[in-house]
């Protein structure tokens, strides 16, 4: 079988399985959920000499007479509002009365009436054109009555929707305290299973999807209380009953992103449009879920996330739809931490890195190679933006050498290979000259003084050896140095003149990899023998890896340094221009 069908079969028996075990599998993604959130407590039990057995039994306890006595509660407070709702049936109807009134008022509600009118008198002359009388004729209903069931009988179909909760519920609680006993020992036989030699890599993975998780569980359920609670104030203080009912459900609801917020604001909107007359009660309930979430989303989960759990937001949707889709409710809730656990496998597992790209909150590519992608596009403005937004964090010799050079270098090499031709080079590198000249000073740099040094800078081949030049020159302003840029057309005997003309006694020879090295050679040597006090500089751009080999090969022919970033070039030049003013300099007229 071919690989993509074996893997898409793969995919299909893990859905299967996925869905079908679900009543086994929820009970034990839901354990194991419970175990990364009770886990720290118990090791600061441990931390502190208390027993192993005794620390998992107390956090346990702990966690059931929470989880119960706020399930006492919720569920008092939803039997009671269940009891009142009837007796505000009437404000109930008016509120529905002005729902369809409204819609009414439209033309779509009019164009529905009409159609509902017409439907009817079409009903009604099929009826009387039925009975030769113009009545209809409807059956009479038939009631058969049997013998009254016994109860007992009942008791079943009575207690059977009961059953299935009840026992997940029952294996959830037998299973949390054995997982926390057994935590060290079922990891180790999971690097047992996956063998050990790939133990580093599980290691790292393993550590990595429990530090994500337990962060995320803790991080979010004290960011969640905090939401409940401020939720059931605000609702008690607008007088809203059954206020920490709403505030339970609130910050429960809010575990599912994005639409758990909204769902558990909808319960307690609907309760006011019940209860009271008039809509500001509800406006007030909106408003306090809108203000309490902008205040818990952009201030404590900012303070308190440091690093998010590492899902993008299109991925998790995704995920919440998926998970939703096999586990029903239950999937909903789980989604996130079942999710944080597959990206960072997926990460260290090469079969499944097609998840991380996908799913992960990373960076799909680097900001060089974005940049170069645009430009291929044609979209020169993206790309500018992408660099400006690299300058705002970065100072502009990094981002010259790191986003903006790699560009050029790309544009080289797939230029040498045949994946782009000759006018989409051109176009490339005029979009990056275009960059250069455009880029803004960053911010808090002030504009450099008149330039009290020259020095010369020569192409070896190609219009972008020309355009690195120009970020040389843009390094250099700062330190009153002046790079004066010839163009790439010169023969190589009008360079040597241009220099003697220029009278700079550092010479700048730019040359992008591949090629290009036989021409900077050349140059080299023609400027070595026309100019002996010339002090020759070579900024060779993405040479690959032998570097030693060609910095000798330019040296013998007349180079004096070869510098392979644009930082460690301008260190060069400034070095040389301090040691040696008298020949490096010349004022500017």
């Amino acid at each position: 079988m071919p690989a993509p069908l074996l893997r898409f079969a793969v995919f299909v028996l893990v859905v299967g399985c996925l869905y079908w075990a679900r009543d086994v599998l929820i009970p034990v993604a839901m354990a194991v959920l419970f175990t990364f959130l009770l886990a720290p407590l118990v090791m600061l039990l441990q931390r502190r000499h208390v027993p192993r057995v005794v620390a998992v039994l107390g956090v346990v306890l702990l966690a059931l007479a929470v989880v119960g006595g706020l399930g006492f509660v919720v569920v008092t407070q939803l039997l009671s509002l269940g009891e009142q709702l009837p007796q505000y049936k009437d404000n109930i109807k008016e509120k529905i009365s002005d729902i369809r009134g409204l819609g009414h008022q439209t033309g779509l509600g009019r164009a529905r009436d009409t159609v509902t009118r017409a439907v009817g008198e079409a009903a009604r002359e099929a009826e009387r054109g039925a009975a030769p009388d113009g009545r209809s004729q409807r059956p009479t209903p038939v009631v058969i009555r049997g013998e009254a069931t016994m109860p007992l009988t009942t008791l079943p179909a009575a207690l059977a929707p009961w059953l299935e909760p009840l026992s997940r519920a029952g294996l959830l609680v037998l299973l949390v305290p054995f997982m926390l006993l057994a935590r060290e020992e079922t990891r180790n036989r999971l690097i047992r299973l996956i063998g050990f030699g790939r133990l580093a890599v599980t290691t790292r993975a393993m550590d990595e999807a429990g530090e994500r998780v337990t962060r995320y569980l803790l991080t979010q359920s004290f960011v969640n209380a905090t939401f409940g609670a401020l939720i059931a104030t605000g609702l008690f203080l607008i007088g809203l009953p059954y206020a920490v009912l709403f505030g339970f459900l609130a910050g429960a609801l809010r575990f599912v992103p994005y639409v758990g917020i909204w769902i558990g604001a909808g319960l307690p909107v609907a309760l006011c449009l019940a209860l009271f007359t008039g809509w500001t009660k509800a406006l007030l309930v909106i408003g306090l879920f809108a203000l309490l979430e902008a205040f818990t989303a952009g201030v404590l989960e900012v303070l308190l996330y440091s690093r998010s759990a590492g899902v993008s937001e299109v991925g998790l949707l995704v995920a919440l739809a998926f998970w939703t889709w096999i586990w029903g409710p239950i999937g909903l809730v789980l989604a996130t931490p079942i999710t944080v656990c597959l990206v960072v496998v997926a990460k260290y597992v090469p079969e499944l890195e097609f998840l991380w790209i996908l799913m992960g909150d990373e960076p799909a590519v680097s900001t060089e190679i974005a940049v170069y992608q645009r430009l291929l596009a044609g979209d020169e403005d993206e790309a500018s933006d992408l660099v400006e937004r690299a300058l705002a964090d970065q100072p502009l010799e990094r981002v010259y050498d790191e986003v903006v050079l790699p560009s050029l270098v790309l544009a080289s090499r797939d230029h040498a290979r045949g994946r782009i031709d000759v006018h989409e080079q051109h176009a490339l590198v005029d979009g990056v000259r275009e960059i250069v000249e455009t880029l803004p000073t960053p911010a808090g740099e002030a504009a450099p003084a008149p330039p009290e040094t020259r020095v010369f800078g020569a192409a070896a081949r190609s219009e972008g050896d020309a355009v690195v030049l120009l970020m040389l020159r843009d390094l250099l302003a700062p330190a009153r140095v002046a790079l004066g840029v010839a163009s790439p057309e010169l023969l190589s005997s009008e360079v040597v003149r241009t220099v003697r003309e220029h009278g700079s006694g550092i010479v700048v020879v730019s040359a992008l990899a591949p090629g290009g090295l036989a021409q900077a050679r050349f140059l080299c040597k023609r400027l070595r023998s026309s100019a002996p006090d010339v002090r020759i500089l070579v900024g060779r751009w993405g040479g690959g890896d032998d570097v030693e080999a060609m910095r000798q090969v330019l040296v013998a022919a007349g180079a004096d340094a070869v510098g392979t970033s644009l930082r460690e070039t301008r260190d060069l030049v400034l070095e040389w221009v301090r040691v040696r003013p008298e020949v490096a300099s010349a004022q500017v007229a």
